[in-house]
């Protein structure tokens, strides 16, 4: 009876301590997903005579490759991340603020936790918010804001696990700074209203002294796949402007498409996987580059007599694609790939004081106005009445814009509302506590382009007012703000 009664108690011990011991258990490890989509934002085409309405460009009549926005959302299980970049000239803040409210309604993903971008091709309709009732451009905007959103609802549904990595590739023989110091025997600088400036912007090819700036070659980029290994989504930034070279009339998304196309093609995406293989290329900081081999007379010189090719419609945006792809291609094959990484953002919102003409500037502008004096400026934008506007004391005399940083386990994105120039972004990649960091222009809106005080100094027609909206040391607050939202981001615990 003794041994009996001992048997039971030690086998009541043992179930209470084996339950113990399962609710003692750490909780099941959060598994990581992604989901990839496209969602076609391709305004109408033909019609509408009013397209040209407050300067713009003729409307369209053929499209060489459709618009897309192009959509990832990353999940660890605790946290999302959307991060969308569309085939569009410019990325208005409204359009990305309603948008990423229906995307908060509709997947529970926060505005924090989205962004927006636009590539800046310049063959593409953008959304024009100061469009009137009956514009095309507002039926436009209206469009394009619930295509965006309806993107990341289709990447979210298209969630699955997966596994991350990312790296950096170089391609450097595509970026080009387009503003030069030039020799003396090419004459003046004139600037917006016709004052001497220091350099000029695509100032042709001969004559030139030095860049008056760097360029950026790196292509920052990540790529998810499954866990069986079949490619999702590539997502990927380089600082270039567009390529174009396209035939009259068309619209198409340029080198940033073709891009997205080919990795998909290297990487071997079955064409017929479900869901689909999503290539993304954002815009990096390229506000003073583009893709005009420029070459000083000495340099020219050295090189001696070059080949100058004539480029078939499509051909140079296609090579620069290929380019690219191939050199992402090259650094994936050695990627270090992470079953889970953790995800967090940081917001801010940044108010900078809008810039007003100075004293010269008004006079100039008023003097041309009157027909007292005929403009030397050859600028297209920044034309007296363009200083005279924003003279106006109707003005606002603040911009709000919107900055964001976000980690994706070891790597670091930036997002900017500007076309920022590279040095800047070469300065946020030296001073980023994490690494690597990958910068994104054009993001949450589009307030113009972003040059550094000593740009200014310079003068070339990004400076101009029009172009350039906001205090001249702007550049200055963003690349601290940015640094420390960073900081933040690597020394916060979840």
């Amino acid at each position: 009876m003794r041994t009996h009664l001992q048997l039971i108690v030690a086998y009541l011990f043992f179930v209470c301590a084996s339950s113990g011991s399962a609710d003692a258990a750490a909780p099941e490890k959060p598994v990581f997903r992604a989901g990839a989509a496209t969602s076609n934002i391709t305004p109408s085409i033909g019609t509408a005579s009013s397209a040209k309405a407050r300067g713009s460009k003729p409307q369209a009549t053929h499209v060489h490759d459709e618009l897309q926005a192009r959509c990832l959302v990353l999940d660890d299980g605790r946290a999302k991340l959307a991060l969308v970049v569309c085939d569009l000239r410019h990325m208005s803040a409204e359009v990305a603020a309603a948008a990423k409210e229906i995307i908060r309604e509709t997947t529970g993903i926060p505005p924090k936790c989205v962004v927006i971008s636009a590539t800046h091709t310049h063959t593409s309709s953008g959304a024009r918010v100061e469009a009137a009732e009956g514009e095309p451009y507002l039926d436009y905007k209206t469009l394009l804001t619930r295509r965006i959103a309806d993107g990341v609802l289709r990447a979210a549904n298209n969630l699955e696990p997966a596994r991350i990595a990312w790296g950096v590739a170089e391609e450097p023989t595509q970026v080009f700074n387009r503003r030069w110091f030039l020799k003396a025997s090419r004459g003046p600088i004139y600037g917006a209203h016709d004052n001497i400036e220091q350099v000029d912007t695509n100032p042709g090819y001969s004559g030139l002294l030095n860049p008056a700036g760097p360029v950026d070659p790196q292509i920052t980029f990540l790529s998810v796949q499954s866990t069986a290994g079949k490619p999702i989504a590539i997502f990927a930034s380089y600082g270039l402007h567009y390529v174009g070279g396209i035939a009259p009339g068309a619209i198409s998304a340029d080198y940033f498409a073709m891009f997205a196309e080919r990795i998909g093609e290297l990487l071997g995406a079955d064409l017929h996987q479900d869901p689909p293989f999503v290539g993304i290329m954002a815009n990096g900081t390229s506000g003073d580059v583009n893709n005009l081999e420029r070459y000083s007379d000495e340099e020219l010189a050295k090189r001696g007599p070059q080949p100058k090719k004539r480029y078939l419609p499509y051909e140079k945006a296609h090579e620069v694609a290929d380019l690219c792809a191939a050199k992402v291609l090259e650094v994936h094959k050695t990627l270090q790939w992470h079953d889970h990484v953790k995800l967090s953002s940081a917001q801010r919102t940044l108010t900078f004081e809008r810039r007003y003409p100075t004293k010269a500037e008004v006079e100039w502008a008023e003097a041309v106005k009157a027909k007292k004096i005929k403009p030397m400026s050859t600028s297209r934008y920044s034309t007296y009445s363009t200083v005279l506007a924003y003279n106006s004391p109707e003005m606002p005399p603040t911009i709000d814009v919107v900055v964001q940083t976000h980690r994706i386990g070891d790597l670091a994105v930036a997002a900017m509302p500007f076309e920022v120039f590279a040095e800047i972004g070469l300065e946020l990649k030296r001073r980023s506590p994490i690494q690597p960091l990958m910068n994104i222009s054009i993001a949450n809106g589009s307030h113009g382009y972003l040059p550094t005080p000593e740009q200014h100094r310079l003068g070339g027609y990004e400076t101009w007012i029009g172009v350039n909206k906001v205090q001249l040391d702007a550049s200055v607050k963003l690349v601290d703000s940015l640094v420390e939202m960073l900081g933040e981001l690597k020394t916060q615990s979840r």
